[in-house]
């Protein structure tokens, strides 16, 4: 009798156990905005691969209007493979496709997004640098009329527009969705390119990272997921063609590889960047020593402490120059432990979708700029006086009584 119950018992447990191993499965997920903000009372539709309708949810509303909210979850589904669609409530709907086998899953935050267009290389025959050809792409939709844009911010978040004009430090488009007219700051663009595969705008971040980048080794990584080593990359200067040029070391013929800018997320930049590093740390250190300095002449009103970082060149060396070979080292280790910290490594450059940003912002900071606009109130007055404009008038002026005296001799 205790032999038949142990059996009895053994069978009821395996037969749970391949129950919910076959049966007692869950998918579950939150559903969040484009914004951020979760997705309340949603429509979530649980699909097979021909979008026949399994199952059907609602989303979460938020806790007190504060807490949780957007969250879904299905229960006892079958292992297979499935479609997910939210119902937004906006122009995108979010679509995901997952494959469920074993055990429960979780899917995460789930965005509504829009896939870029895939720009594809054709061949290329000559291996110059400088003179490489523009690539061949076509417009995004058949909308022969208009030219449509790409505008990317500084966090890797994009939106296509049709561009209007770029005035003084202002950027006017229509949104090609919404038929709504907006503006955006230039300071707050990476760049603008168009579905032709041409750009009509480059922040100075993106032209200072694409320096920096040059001809140093690292990696690539695609937006389609694949990495690919280098030895050596080019950007074109003037950036009138969107390729990109690697060089490796174990092609014995020194051909370069040539890759459309379109396709590359990110490169990450070898050991070769502690030269950066290097460079900059250096640098800081002299502008902090200046500055010192600068401060000393001004509350002493003397030279006397430039000439005191000079050393006499006489046995015994004098001179009051510890300030240097301590300021320029802890300056120059600190700069590569920042850039480190930071990862000032990895420069990425396009997004795979447009509400994808990237996981830091891509502004480069610029002394020689910051001091620039700092300047502009006392610059622009300078610039707008009565005697500057003269002064910039006189070719002008001097052109206008030439044609007077021909036109009178004419007479």
């Amino acid at each position: 009798m205790i032999r038949v119950r142990f059996i009895l018992l053994i069978a009821l447990m395996v037969g749970i156990i391949s129950s919910q191993s076959s049966g007692n499965l869950s998918v579950s997920g939150v559903a969040v905005y484009k914004s951020g903000v979760v997705i309340e009372k949603a429509n979530v539709i649980l699909m097979d691969t021909t979008e026949k309708v399994i199952a059907r949810s609602i989303t979460s509303k938020k806790f007190m209007k504060r807490y949780g909210g957007g969250q879904f979850a299905f229960n006892n589904v079958m292992p297979g493979k499935y479609k997910l669609r939210i119902i937004t409530g906006e122009d995108i709907d979010i679509n995901h496709s997952f494959t469920l086998s074993d055990k429960s899953i979780e899917l995460g935050t789930l965005y509504p997004f829009k896939e870029f267009p895939d720009y594809a290389l054709s061949d290329y025959a000559d291996s110059t640098l400088v003179l490489m050809r523009r690539i061949a792409t076509n417009p995004v939709s058949g909308d022969t009329i208009n030219i449509r844009h790409i505008i990317v911010d500084l966090d890797g978040i994009a939106q296509t527009v049709i561009v209007d004009s770029i005035i003084n430090n202002n950027v006017f488009y229509t949104d090609v969705d919404h038929i709504k007219q907006d503006t955006m700051a230039l300071d707050t663009i990476y760049y603008i390119y168009n579905d032709y595969g041409i750009f009509i705008h480059q922040s100075r971040s993106l032209k200072d990272r694409m320096k920096e980048l040059q001809r140093r080794d690292g990696y690539l990584i695609f937006n389609n997921g694949d990495t690919l080593e280098f030895d050596n990359i080019f950007f074109e200067p003037a950036m009138n063609n969107p390729e990109v040029a690697t060089f490796h070391l174990a092609d014995t013929t020194g051909r370069p590889v040539y890759h459309s800018i379109f396709n590359i997320y990110k490169v990450r930049t070898g050991p070769s960047y502690v030269e950066n590093s290097v460079k900059k740390g250096f640098w800081n250190g002299v502008y902090t020593i200046g500055a010192i300095v600068g401060f000393q002449i001004i509350t002493k009103k003397s030279f006397s402490p430039v000439l005191q970082l000079i050393p006499d060149m006489k046995p015994p060396i004098q001179g009051n120059y510890g300030t240097v070979i301590t300021i320029l080292p802890v300056f120059t280790l600190g700069r590569i432990a920042y850039d480190w910290y930071k990862d000032k490594r990895s420069n990425y450059l396009f997004p795979s979708n447009e509400d994808n940003p990237f996981p830091q912002n891509m502004f480069v900071f610029s002394f020689s700029e910051w001091v620039w606009k700092k300047s502009q109130p006392i610059i622009q007055p300078i610039i707008n006086s009565k005697i500057i404009k003269w002064w910039k008038g006189r070719k002008l002026r001097k052109v206008q009584k030439q044609a007077a005296k021909r036109k009178s001799a004419s007479d």
